[in-house]
């Protein structure tokens, strides 16, 4: 059986979820209970929005949620099930899900605040991905203020911090040797410091959240390792917005087995490419996709 791996935000792509809709008895379900929880606002960008409208916060993290869980339904529906469960950054909660250690029904007005709070409570900041420099090289060159967020395979790292310190850690990196940096399109600095007062607004709902031991087992991109315990799952979900998503780790975890990518996009099979250490990865971003994994 394979490894699921959970995409996060950024790979929501325009049309998928209406795709799945439309394709499969099994992801249809998923998406008739989450528009019971969904406000009508989010649902009508869920299945018919531009991908302008879609890639803002407030609606990409619930959207890709529903869309992955429609996914991972429509491919258990296959008899294709996973013995592994995994997820970049907002995708760690979709893999939470899917394992058995959070509930789908609290799982959307847990994302819908998760994606208020990133989108309106954050201070001024964002993030970069630099390309073609190693994390031991890239973060003694940053200034105080900005921190490695993400370490997503060998010459990709992205880092997060306030505007000012972003703008002068970007000067000493290109005169260090990045060979490119990218600013992204993100509305605040995630997976930084700055977002711990968020943190503690989310933690409020979480203490009221159900948290299970995952039926199957799950690899946390926040600690790198597997968890079991409900009560550190639920501490994992709080800080996994202040702290680095360490996706190496995770991928090296997995080299050699094979994954299957479940959502939107190839992000995560691209990352998986250029690492030494890492899964095959398998697309499922289609029901053609999904059908091909089946056979």
């Amino acid at each position: 059986m394979p490894v699921f791996l959970f995409p996060g935000q950024g790979s929501q792509k325009e049309g998928t979820a209406r795709l799945f809709l439309e394709a499969s008895d099994a992801a249809r379900a998923v998406f008739d209970r989450a528009i019971s929880l969904l406000p009508e606002s989010v649902t009508a960008v869920l299945f018919d929005g531009a991908q302008e409208e879609l890639n803002d916060t407030r609606n990409a993290q619930p959207a890709l949620l529903c869309t992955e869980i429609a996914i991972a339904a429509h491919l258990q529906a296959l008899d294709i099930r996973p013995d592994l469960c995994a997820g970049h950054s907002l995708g760690e909660i979709t893999a939470l899900v899917v394992a058995g250690a959070l509930q789908f029904d609290e799982a959307i007005p847990f994302v819908l605040e998760r994606a208020r709070l990133m989108s309106e409570d954050v201070p001024e900041g964002g993030m970069a991905a630099v390309i073609g420099m190693a994390s031991e090289n890239v973060a003694p060159l940053l200034c105080d203020g900005a921190q490695i967020a993400n370490y997503n395979g060998p010459g990709q790292i992205i880092i997060s911090g306030s505007k000012a310190a972003l703008d002068a850690s970007i000067t000493a990196l290109k005169n260090n040797g990045a060979r490119r940096i990218l600013p992204l399109r993100v509305s605040g600095p995630f997976h930084s410091r700055f977002m711990g007062p968020a943190a503690d607004k989310l933690a409020k709902l979480l203490n009221d959240m159900t948290v299970a031991p995952p039926a199957i087992p799950f690899l946390s991109s926040v600690s790198g390792g597997k968890e079991s315990d409900a009560e550190r799952i639920r501490m994992l979900l709080k800080e996994q917005l202040y702290t680095p998503v360490h996706w190496t780790t995770v991928m090296e975890q997995l080299d050699g087995l094979e994954a299957v990518e479940v959502g939107p996009g190839n992000a995560l099979a691209g990352m998986a490419k250029r690492a030494v250490r890492a899964p095959k990865v398998f697309p499922a971003d289609t029901p053609a996709a999904c059908q091909r994994l089946h056979h």
